[in-house]
């Protein structure tokens, strides 16, 4: 599934006045939960959902697309430097 750049959709977002639950009702989610996950850990949708967002913006999809890959949440290692 593609990875959207959250930052964008959240920018844009903003920018025409939408709250994240006006915007997930736009764009055919559940929940605006979805909606927050996608603006703020980029989640991966599927690209229906993203053409969807891409049309309520009023971009093109290429516009809130991440450039590249997107970095994952740092893992911890809580045995690291633990004798075994």
């Amino acid at each position: 599934m593609p990875r959207p750049n959250g930052k964008q959709i959240r920018k844009l977002r903003r920018e025409r006045g939408l709250t994240t639950a006006e915007l997930a009702a736009r764009v055919g989610f559940t929940n605006e939960g979805s909606m927050r996950n996608i603006e703020n850990r980029n989640d991966p949708i599927a690209l229906i959902k993203l053409h969807r967002i891409a049309r309520e913006l009023g971009v093109v999809v290429d516009e809130i697309m991440a450039a590249g890959p997107v970095p994952s949440a740092p893992k911890t290692n809580h045995s690291a430097g633990l004798p075994s």
